[in-house]
């Protein structure tokens, strides 16, 4: 884990490194207190999970408007139907 020191400026801005800020594909960030101090994290457009029972799925911790979902939704949906397609070909062959 890196660590870097993060300036304050006149407006309690704080500036996140270049290297950081090209890393993660968001502009949001949450900062959390905790015992050991400021987490910073990022806030992801989408964030894809996994539980322990099994449980899978996507949060939108920005939220997402109704069209914008269904057009993932088609577009996730497409691209399994075509590798479905695929793997059937094979075994065929």
């Amino acid at each position: 884990m890196v660590s870097e020191t993060l300036s304050m400026w006149g407006n309690g801005a704080v500036t996140l490194p270049k290297k950081w800020r090209d890393q993660f594909q968001t502009k949001h960030f949450m900062a959390k207190e905790t015992a050991q101090g400021l987490l910073i994290r990022p806030i992801l457009d989408a964030e894809y999970y996994e539980l322990a029972d099994g449980t899978v799925g996507v949060r939108f911790p920005m939220g997402i408007e109704a069209g914008e979902l269904a057009r993932r939704i088609e577009k996730i949906d497409r691209k399994i139907r075509k590798e479905e397609r695929l793997r059937s070909r094979k075994k065929k062959k």
